[in-house]
């Protein structure tokens, strides 16, 4: 056998086949190798060494990191979220603020993340793995461009390091209109260069409104029934969700509203 084995070998190497063919077995145990390696960073929480190499992972492993580093562990939220579905407020994510530490320096990865979700989704458009990833990864990119107006609008007290509580909430969604009121606007650093506003940032409107149409239009990866699906569907677009009127564009006052009526009720 291993005679057979060896002049098999051999006729790769003279016929010129056996580059390729080891060259393709190497690739492939390269990816798994690699596969594997990012599998375990984000169970360590390794995720800054993703998000900085961007091009050697696929987008779901790219966008859980991204989640992940902004405070939302995509498990975890997803537990979260059909706690909330239990407890009937099926539009309230007060208990996805209150639980997490949200780095809102991480926006551009999570802008990033969704850019690689649509790009995958282009060339697999049924993926229900990608669909419920790049609901997830919008609502997290929702609440974390949330956090980072609070230092714009001057929401005094609120500290979204920790989370943010109901009274941080109304603190927060009180500002946004007073701001808003007196001529001020809502830039996001979506580029991740630590200024808001700059060339090729974004508002928080135009973000949030991005978000609603990316859980909206992909949560059909989920059941007809799913808890979950519900949960999405209407802290987006349900009654008193953030875009209450159902048009895929989210105003200030809505988002202001939002955070008043809903989370600090």
């Amino acid at each position: 056998m291993r005679k057979i084995f060896l002049m098999f070998v051999a006729l790769l190497i003279i016929t010129g086949c056996g580059d390729s063919l080891f060259t393709s077995m190497e690739n492939k145990n390269t990816n798994e190798a690699t596969n594997f390696d990012v599998a375990k960073k984000l169970d360590n929480g390794d995720y800054n060494w993703i998000l900085n190499n961007k091009d050697k992972v696929n987008a779901t492993d790219y966008a859980a990191a991204a989640m992940g580093a902004a405070g939302l562990d995509p498990v975890k939220l997803i537990q979260t979220l059909n706690d909330v579905a239990a407890g009937g407020s099926n539009n309230d994510l007060t208990a996805v603020l209150t639980a997490i530490s949200i780095d809102t320096t991480k926006l551009d990865e999570l802008q990033t993340a969704k850019d690689k979700l649509t790009e995958a989704l282009k060339n697999d458009p049924t993926n229900s793995d990608l669909k419920l990833q790049l609901a997830l990864t919008s609502l997290t990119s929702t609440i974390t461009s949330i956090a980072q107006v609070a230092g714009t609008v001057g929401a005094t007290g609120v500290d979204v390091t920790n989370g943010i509580t109901e009274a941080e909430a109304t603190t927060l969604g009180n500002a946004i209109t007073t701001h808003i009121n007196s001529g001020g606007s809502l830039n996001l650093d979506t580029d991740g260069d630590g200024v808001k506003g700059g060339t090729g940032d974004e508002t928080l409107t135009t973000v949030v409104s991005e978000d609603v149409n990316n859980v909206v239009n992909n949560s059909d990866a989920l059941s007809g029934t799913s808890d979950l699906k519900e949960v999405l569907n209407s802290s987006m677009q349900g009654t008193g969700g953030l875009d209450a009127d159902g048009s895929k564009t989210v105003t200030s006052t809505e988002i202001s509203n939002y955070l008043t009526s809903v989370i600090g009720q």
